[in-house]
């Protein structure tokens, strides 16, 4: 699984990022018209739910899981553990789990020697792997492997975090709110507030410190980790057997994946491996179908404590919005690279990166107008409320919460088409549109006052005089599928609805729009730089005059949504102060790419009218492979394929558990009740993906390597036998 580790709207933040906090431009009106005024409520109806998924939700019963078992480590479920398993793990149990756990850029992993050794996935190694490669040596693609610490390769950029301590901050961050403050007032404060605590920790302790917000903003922690700096490469398979079925496979199951990568933790000197006494024993075995296994990692996000008009809204409005994004974006993609194969393989890595997320918000969605999902939150939320209702100082203090997380998202679905489809490095951007719109965004900025300016906005100007090969066949279907998304979720009246002449058709457009601009001229964009505002308004570059107006029309937006953001995260923090006054902190809370640990056990699953085992083996990725030829993405890799004689087929190689993970969890270590390290998480199947909303799915599962099919690997496909050494040394 490729790794998201954000929420599944803030995924895309980045990307959003230079557009939605820019500051806006002079006053200096462009010589364009002005934009349309913007509606602040959706039509009626808009974000209500559907009346079948209504009237169902007086039938459908809860199992008190719904949002989720991922349990923070402040906060274990000690009670729901042992009624439910019988096991009630000791403080000592809790502390050393935690320890033996850690956090890498994007993903999760942990200890499995006294002398660093760690493991993650390798799609979580893979900027390191290609970091330490060279022309020579292809580590990604051929695998790599050091028998000794003088052959291991220092990753570039990389580091492990490792929790250990936690601080409760909540009434510090709260007290900072006054009367008379706006929503935007109180967050900036408490922003700030944040920083300065968080940099007398780390002042005081030598710690990296992180401000967690838990439960929406209903409790406030203050994160201690101590990071190791210096992270060495010491073994990784090849990709083939890594990634085994390429996308065909992902987010599904059966799977037959090696996606393991070993690293080692150094001292601060970056000389002499990390002492690490808490780490997780290895079972050479695994664990068996039916037993209860632990899986401690850092989920990105998840969105499970939100009102029914905040689910509504992604129902409704985002989710099917960006995955038309993503629909245009990779038909372009796919026909460039059906026509230029060359071209075709260098986005390789592109297409699939874009694959994965399509995927992933397509089974989101299929959850989100799924009935039975959809009247199980009205049901969650019915029964929230009436506990509210029930108690007279509840209901005075939070009542009207929800009616008003209702009205911001009625406003947010008005905006969102706007604010997203005007900015033009957004997803699908068109080279030749991304460029006049850094162009316009450049010269406006640098007329304003020097300490107006967004920090590093000058970054705009490298990227204008270099802006890289431009290629038309991709700029032109880019702008074609922009022009046509915005006939389908902008009004008439809209920038880049009018941007379609009479009789034109979205590609017709797109072609005059490019082939008459002379963005792709260096000497043309030297001149309007140097210009200033006045020469920008002056210019009858039609591709200019496009992207000046988006930005407009965005800006125009931009400060309701702002406030409506704002606004949103108060009503959210009251929303969750209502949660926590009924239930405390018997639920768990929202991921936040924070160390948690989720119960679950080994189990199979019904599907395809049969059931899909609990464990795969070695011989079904032989079989798998002879079943599609060994061709490409079910090519064995060389190496399986040379000990096909050697390796003990019959033993496990992945398994599904019960565990409840998402986007961060890809590296969390699956343990036993004895702590023993048992595997490793890599993919959730696909009817796992709606669990983003409710955790309900009774087929979702966690898709982990085996620890049996990782020792088998190491000793009889690779020879890796120091490694396999080293981590049966600590074992029992």
């Amino acid at each position: 699984m490729t790794n998201i580790g954000v929420r599944h709207f803030a995924v895309l933040a980045a990307v959003l990022a230079m557009a939605c906090s820019s500051a806006p431009p002079p006053e200096t009106a462009p010589a364009h018209a002005p934009p349309p005024p913007v509606a602040e409520t959706t039509p009626a109806g808009l974000l209500d739910a559907p009346q079948a998924a209504v009237d169902m939700s007086d039938m459908v019963e809860l199992n008190g899981t719904e949002m989720g078992t991922m349990w923070t480590f402040e906060n274990p479920p000690l009670d729901y553990w042992e009624d439910t398993y019988g096991f009630r793990p000791s403080t000592e149990w809790l502390e050393h789990v935690r320890l033996a756990s850690g956090r890498v850029p994007g993903c999760s992993a942990s200890f499995v020697s006294a002398d660093g050794l760690v493991i993650t996935n390798n799609h979580c190694a893979r900027g390191c792997i290609d970091a330490v490669s060279t022309d020579e040596n292809d580590y990604l693609n051929d695998g790599f492997y050091a028998a000794t610490d003088g052959e291991e390769l220092v990753c570039p950029n990389y580091y492990l975090d490792q929790l250990i301590e936690i601080e409760d901050i909540t009434a510090e961050l709260r007290s900072v709110a006054e009367a008379g403050m706006s929503d935007a007032d109180i967050n900036a404060a408490r922003d700030a507030r944040g920083e300065e605590l968080s940099a007398a920790c780390e002042e005081a302790t030598g710690l990296r410190c992180q401000v967690v917000s838990l439960f929406h903003g209903g409790q406030y922690k203050l994160y201690k980790f101590h990071r190791y700096p210096t992270v060495k490469l010491v073994f990784t398979p090849e990709m083939q057997a890594a990634f085994f079925g390429g996308d065909a496979d992902n987010f599904t199951y059966p799977r037959y994946d090696l996606d393991i990568t070993f690293l080692r933790a150094y001292d601060e000197d970056g000389e002499s491996p990390a002492s690490t006494p808490h780490y997780f024993e290895w079972d050479p075995e695994g664990a068996a179908e039916g037993e209860l296994v632990f899986v401690t990692g850092n989920p990105g996000s998840t969105a499970r404590q939100i009102t029914l008009s905040q689910y509504m809204y992604q129902r409704v409005v985002f989710h099917p919005m960006i995955l038309d994004f993503f629909d245009q974006r990779l038909e372009v993609m796919h026909a460039i690279a059906a026509a230029d194969p060359d071209r075709g393989r260098a986005m390789q890595n592109q297409i699939f990166g874009f694959e994965n997320t399509q995927k992933l918000y397509r089974g989101q969605l299929g959850g989100l107008r799924d009935v039975d999902l959809t009247a199980r939150k009205i049901r969650w939320e019915n029964e929230f409320r009436a506990a509210v209702e029930a108690d007279p100082a509840l209901q005075a203090e939070y009542g009207d919460v929800w009616d008003r997380i209702a009205e911001i998202n009625e406003t947010m679905a008005k905006l969102a088409p706007t604010v997203y489809l005007n900015n033009p490095s957004f997803l699908n951007p068109s080279a030749h549109l991304q460029l006049a719109g850094q162009l316009s965004q450049y010269v406006q900025i640098a007329a304003m006052p020097e300490d107006q300016r967004p920090p590093n906005w000058n970054r705009l100007e490298g990227a204008i005089r270099e802006p890289g090969e431009m290629h038309m066949d991709q700029s032109l279907g880019m702008l074609t599928g922009r022009l046509a998304l915005a006939q389908e979720w902008l009004p008439a009246e809209a920038v880049l609805v009018q941007a379609v002449q009479p009789g034109e058709t979205p590609e017709a457009a797109a072609r005059r729009l490019i082939e008459s601009s002379r963005v792709g001229e260096a000497e043309f964009r030297e001149s309007l730089m140097s210009g200033g505002v006045e020469g920008l308004q002056a210019t009858t570059d039609p591709l200019v005059q496009l992207a000046l107006a988006m930005r407009a029309e965005q800006q125009s937006a931009l400060g309701k949504w702002q406030d409506a953001n704002a606004s949103e995260e108060v009503q959210n923090e009251r929303f969750a102060s209502a949660l926590f006054a009924v239930y405390g902190t018997d639920l768990p809370p929202d991921a936040t790419f924070t160390l948690r640990i989720t119960d679950g056990v080994v189990q199979r699953y019904q599907y395809n009218g049969t059931y899909a085992p609990a464990q795969t083996s070695i011989y079904g990725l032989y079989g798998r492979a002879e079943e599609f030829d060994n061709e490409m993405p079910f090519t064995l890799a060389p190496a399986f394929d040379a000990a096909r004689d050697v390796v003990d087929m019959s033993i496990p190689i992945n398994f599904v558990s019960t565990n409840d993970i998402t986007g961060g969890n890809s590296g969390s270590p699956v343990i036993d009740q004895e702590a023993r390290w048992v595997g490793i998480a890599f993919d959730g199947n696909v009817e796992s993906l709606p669990n983003e909303f409710l955790f309900a799915a009774e087929n979702g599962r966690t898709v982990s390597v085996h620890s049996a099919g990782i020792t088998e690997a190491l000793r009889s496909v690779y020879n890796a036998h120091e490694l396999l050494d080293e981590l049966l040394s600590g074992s029992n």
